[in-house]
């Protein structure tokens, strides 16, 4: 495990940054009587606003006396134009191109400050055979023009004709950045193709997600500060050469009644053989069978090739998938596991009463520890995720809603609500909970369980609202995603797979090893106004940070490890320790460990 180390520094803080990966809710409300079955959206031409695109315009909720309210998470310290509009929300009418009505007259606000990030702007790393190398690249978030820079030669590579390039300030911190290099000669480094390969069954040979897509392809990724070698892009100087994803498949035995053992199987990310010290989130997928390529009878999410080419592109965290079938194959009955304990299902003309409380079980008592004990995975909520579709993205939901202390990112795709009025009511009662939620519904979702997608779409309305209404933010820690004429089913769903990883996967919300290393993390003596002094440093979400203090610069004594950073990083002050007696010196300095649980 590499450690950062900062020697104390005497300076000012931080500047506020004009705009940043950081988010900060802000709440919109208008009073206005829309009429039923119409809804007010914030839009705008920002991409949290829709970008321009009001089928992505953020909602708001409905509250007594026709007062539309909710909140939306923007960039930190950046001023939007936006207006409310009206839009029709039933299932006919919601994908219409001229579903739109602007009330009253476009808006401005400024979202609230944050303190800059500690390595300003963006920053790449390239490591290339190119004698030189240039960077030709745009901001997608603002709408930048493109924009060609040389980059510095700052030492060599891998090998002997290899050399490490850098270039500063390209953009925004927490802009999509969209790039590609030359050598100012002719020659081109873009990114890698999307996969293909061959159709099997209901597979198709390149997934969805980049179905139409052309080359040549460039890099695009939200990072701030990474690294490109082989095509790939890291928040880390990454090993010379890096392993590539793999398979493995383990057989879980069950000590939950009526729960059987199955088959799990499991994806290792790329770099999992060639990084040891690097420990990984945890996404459990519902349906397993259906879940990598090539799936089975009714499609494939392609879960698999989907993660490796987002994460390859810089646009996830490198993570660990877990599909966890089931079917009568495993003695497994899908409908009673995924319904919530209190309700009950009548299909096919039997009535299946709700045990998801005892799948849940099974998860937490044999399918997670296997992981925790077999392979290098993060533990905390925040690290591990789940998501399913149809009853297996109710189930999903009554995970997040069960079991929050353990599951932090939820991944919830036609949810099929209309199975548990019950435990709907339950939620919509409940207080807001720490969990990020992605939910997805399509405007064509009848199945052969509910004939009616009208209900499908207005469950998961009333699924948002709810969510909303308690606290969370759009685009913050609550994402809905529609899908005009999108039926019930995995190519939909795998239509989706990228958004849902950009979201609960952000790779900006992992610390990254690169950035540390490139801009160590300081400290500072500051007065606190009481005749001492306190320490001021940076927090970084995903790290374990430790204060250290010596008299001498040897035997350094360490702190309690400090609060765990909520936010991508912020300014912290603490006291600062002293020995007793006090000695005449003393020097401190913050220990930054990236990867740490």
């Amino acid at each position: 495990m590499r450690i950062w180390l900062s020697w104390l520094v005497l300076s000012a803080p931080a500047l506020l940054s004009a705009e940043s990966a950081v988010r900060k809710d802000v709440l919109f409300s208008i009073t206005e009587d829309v009429g039923f079955g119409n809804e007010v959206c914030v839009f705008g031409n920002h991409p949290q606003f829709g970008g321009g695109d009001p089928l992505k315009a953020p909602k708001l909720v409905w509250t007594s006396g026709n007062v539309w309210q909710g909140a939306v998470a923007l960039e930190a310290g950046t001023a939007f134009s936006f207006s409310y509009i009206r839009r029709a929300y039933g299932v006919a009418s919601w994908g219409s191109g001229t579903n739109l009505t602007v009330l009253g007259s476009p808006q401005a606000v400024t979202s609230p400050g944050h303190v800059a990030p500690p390595w300003g702007d963006k920053c790449l790393i390239y490591r290339s055979g190119f004698a030189q190398a240039f960077v030709l690249y745009r901001d997608l978030t603002h709408g930048g023009e493109w924009t060609e820079r040389a980059m510095r030669n700052v030492g060599p590579g891998r090998t002997a004709g290899e050399s490490t390039y850098r270039v500063d300030g390209v953009a925004p911190s927490g802009s999509l950045l969209e790039f590609v290099f030359h050598n100012g000669g002719g020659q081109w480094d873009n990114a890698s193709a999307p996969p293909s390969g061959t159709a099997q069954g209901a597979a198709p040979a390149v997934p969805v997600s980049y179905q139409g897509l052309s080359g040549p392809y460039n890099y695009r990724t939200p990072l701030d500060v990474c690294a490109v070698q082989d095509g790939q892009v890291f928040n880390d100087l990454p090993a010379a050469t890096v392993s590539v994803p793999r398979f493995e498949t383990r057989e879980i035995s069950s000590t939950v009644v009526d729960i059987p053992g199955r088959p799990i199987r499991i994806l290792l990310p790329r770099g999992y053989d060639t990084h040891p010290g690097k420990r990984y989130p945890v996404l459990y997928f519902h349906d397993g069978q259906n879940v990598f390529f090539p799936g089975g009878a009714f499609g494939t999410w392609d879960a698999d090739r989907i993660a490796n080419y987002e994460t390859a592109q810089g646009r996830m965290r490198e993570c660990i998938l877990v599909s966890v079938p089931n079917g009568d194959g495993y003695g497994s009955n899908r409908i009673a596991e995924y319904t919530p304990n209190g309700d009950s299902v009548s299909y096919s003309g039997t009535t299946y009463q709700g045990k998801a409380a005892d799948y849940v079980r099974f998860l937490l008592e044999n399918v997670m520890p296997t992981l925790d004990q077999h392979y290098r995975t993060l533990g905390s909520a925040a690290n591990t995720l789940t998501a399913g579709s149809s009853m297996g993205g109710l189930v999903a939901d009554y995970i997040g809603f069960s079991q929050s202390g353990r599951f932090g990112g939820i991944g919830i795709f036609s949810p099929a609500y209309w199975a548990a009025p019950n435990w709907v009511a339950q939620r919509d009662a409940a207080p807001k909970l720490p969990v990020r939620r992605y939910l997805y519904m399509g405007t064509a979702e009848s199945s052969t369980g509910e004939s009616s997608s009208e209900v499908y779409w207005r469950d998961a309305q009333q699924a948002y609202d709810a969510y909303l209404r308690v606290g969370h933010a759009a685009n913050g820690d609550l994402l809905f995603e529609g899908g005009a004429g999108a039926a019930h089913n995995e190519a939909a769903w795998a239509l989706r797979l990228p958004a849902f990883f950009a979201f609960a996967l952000d790779p900006m919300r992992e610390a990254s090893p690169l950035a540390q290393e490139l801009f160590p993390p300081r400290l500072d003596l500051v007065p606190n106004g009481s005749g001492g002094h306190d320490l001021r440093y940076m927090g970084v979400l995903g790290t374990r940070q430790t204060i250290g203090h010596s008299p001498l610069l040897t035997d350094w004594s360490w702190e309690p490890e400090l609060p765990a950073e909520e936010r991508l990083w912020d300014l912290r002050t603490v006291p600062a320790p002293l020995a007793a007696p006090k000695p005449a010196t003393m020097f401190w300095r913050l220990k930054q460990e990236p990867w740490a649980e």
